[in-house]
């Protein structure tokens, strides 16, 4: 792996999500043949083999894993006594005693790097995905945990992460002799693989005014200017950030348009999309707002124009006088809204919110994007990952206590909601066989868990009384939970490095910074106004470097994904 290209290729291949993972064997000492660059997972390195049930049961002596979690956990020693209650007759469980700790979210990653420099006798911790994973993982710091993975060993991991989860979280590292080795180097938290995004409106004025159902965005338009001009109080849309809406995030995925966290190179103002050839192998461009019509001829067909820009034209025409006219001024109060942005996750603590200010609402939950509000099978195309991770520190010698522990809280619907909700009947009690309710707890007895630090899982999602008594609700959740609705982007997994362009990302995105499209200050002809400004000052920093870099990148990911 001497030239530029093939060093850089092996890079990229560090975050690289795959769509097949075999089970890997061996001692986690032995060496991969070099004779072969591709992904190997036939042979034993590096995944450590786990200690077989029979040997772990007669070999077990007690031993405490530390865990260590972000954000505030309250209560949970009650918790993990009623764990070591439940196993107490496990002859491998018995032994294995959790200790849970927990780090504020603002200092968590700080602390999280201390651990890794100084190699702290942490055995299982939270990564966000924003902390550099994939670096973090081709640098060696995290367990290879594929062999506790799809296997009858360990069942209640099988069960609780399909052969698709599994293969979404994989990554592919480059080890010291150059070759490929494909592992499970974290272990993806998530209760579902893509928000649905949308409005909570009030139902209640809806009804007041006699206004259609809300369908489609003409109704939802139409029932914004029905109720605004009888309510001179209220504006239309309470939202601070509108590059979702009115542009082809979602959409475009479906027709070779790609826009990725991972492109997102100057911030949310100025998204670049990403043009691929129909059987995505090859990048045919990638374009910027304010681009000269040669760059947009060479993207798929139906984008051969500048759609970014027209969609902040859309916005400032179709959206801005529904918005608060005094958005973005310091010390502003926004006026009580129409409707307000909300990702579906989000809805019932907002509406309950809402509801603590305006007692007489009613609200309701409309999905903007057509195919998830149509519930179409594959409609989201995503990396099929969360930011929220587990890791194993490649320095524990408690890999398979951590594991097993593991597979006994990933099993069974009851162990994963002890550590999720509490205790049955003291914190929470379950409605049917899916739903749940808080009880009412003191204060100083209320067991808290982030849950997207430790224990989500799309195979055990339980529904709040809301959703359950609100059958329209919930099969927006259930869209959200089913695997079949998502599709694997073909660049999951890509990360730009842009160590060759970091002056040109910096002053590109500090012109980027001044502008505030997102909450559309500007009507539409100062919308392209600041946008060809935008561009023709980028251009003269380096806006034409960036672009070639990242066709560079994105061309060795594909090749080496595809070869």
């Amino acid at each position: 792996m001497k030239t530029k290209l093939k060093k850089f290729l092996c890079l990229i291949l560090a975050g690289m999500m795959v769509l097949s993972l075999a089970a890997c064997g061996g001692d986690g000492k032995g060496k991969t043949d070099d004779s072969s660059k591709q992904p190997d997972s036939s042979t034993a390195d590096p995944a450590p083999t786990p200690t077989a049930p029979e040997d772990m049961a007669n070999e077990m002596e007690d031993v405490t894993i530390n865990i260590r979690l972000m954000n505030e956990v309250k209560n949970v020693d009650k918790v993990v006594a009623k764990y070591e209650e439940m196993v107490k007759d496990d002859p491998i469980l018995s032994h294995i005693h959790p200790n849970i700790e927990w780090v504020a979210g603002g200092d968590y990653k700080d602390k999280f790097q201390m651990t890794l420099l100084g190699q702290e006798d942490i055995d299982l911790m939270f990564c966000g995905g924003w902390f550099g994973l994939s670096k973090l993982i081709q640098d060696g710091n995290f367990a290879d945990l594929s062999n506790y993975f799809n296997s009858d060993d360990f069942p209640g991991l099988k069960k609780a992460f399909s052969p698709k989860f599994v293969d979404a979280m994989s990554s592919v590292v480059t080890k010291e002799d150059g070759s490929l080795y494909k592992g499970v180097y974290a272990i993806n938290l998530a209760s579902f693989y893509e928000d649905s995004r949308g409005f909570m409106y009030r139902e209640d004025l809806r009804k007041k005014y006699n206004c259609d159902e809300i369908t489609d965005r003409e109704s939802f338009f139409k029932y914004i200017e029905t109720v605004t001009a009888n309510e001179p109080d209220m504006i239309g849309i309470s939202m601070w950030n509108l590059f979702f809406f009115e542009t082809p995030w979602y959409s475009g995925k479906h027709e070779n348009v790609f826009a990725q966290d991972s492109t997102n190179v100057f911030g949310d103002q100025t998204r670049a999309f990403v043009g691929l050839s129909e059987d995505h192998k090859t990048v045919t461009n990638v374009v910027f707002p304010g681009d000269p019509q040669e760059e947009w001829d060479k993207m798929p067909e139906g984008y051969q124009y500048d759609f970014i820009t027209e969609y902040a034209v859309t916005r400032a025409n179709d959206w801005n006088k529904y918005l608060d006219p005094n958005r973005g001024t310091e010390g502003n109060v926004e006026p009580p809204a129409v409707v307000g942005y909300s990702p579906l996750s989000e809805f019932e603590t907002r509406s309950k919110e809402a509801i603590q200010k305006f007692p007489e609402a009613e609200y309701r939950y409309f999905v903007w994007e057509d195919a998830q509000r149509n519930k179409e099978e594959g409609a989201v195309i995503c990396d099929m990952a969360s930011n929220n991770w587990l890791v194993v520190p490649e320095w524990t010698e408690k890999i398979d206590a951590v594991m097993y522990f593991l597979n006994w809280m990933f099993g069974s619907q009851e162990a994963h909601d002890l550590f999720q909700y509490g205790i049955e009947g003291e914190d929470w009690e379950a409605i049917g066989t899916d739903g749940y309710r808080q009880l009412d707890v003191p204060e100083d007895q209320k067991y808290v868990m982030p849950g997207y630090s430790f224990v989500w899982n799309p195979t055990y999602v339980r529904y709040s009384e809301l959703a359950l008594n609100d059958p329209e609700l919930k099969a927006d959740f259930d869209y959200i939970y089913d695997e079949s609705t998502y599709q694997l982007s073909p660049l999951a997994g890509f990360s730009l490095d842009t160590s060759n362009i970091t002056t040109e990302v910096a002053n590109i995105s500090a012109l980027s910074g001044e502008l505030q499209l997102n909450i559309s200050r500007y009507d539409a002809d100062e919308a392209v106004e600041k946008l060809n400004t935008w561009h023709a000052d980028a251009e003269k920093v380096g806006l034409e470097t960036v672009r070639q870099e990242m066709i560079s990148q994105l061309q060795a990911f594909l090749d080496a994904k595809n070869s």
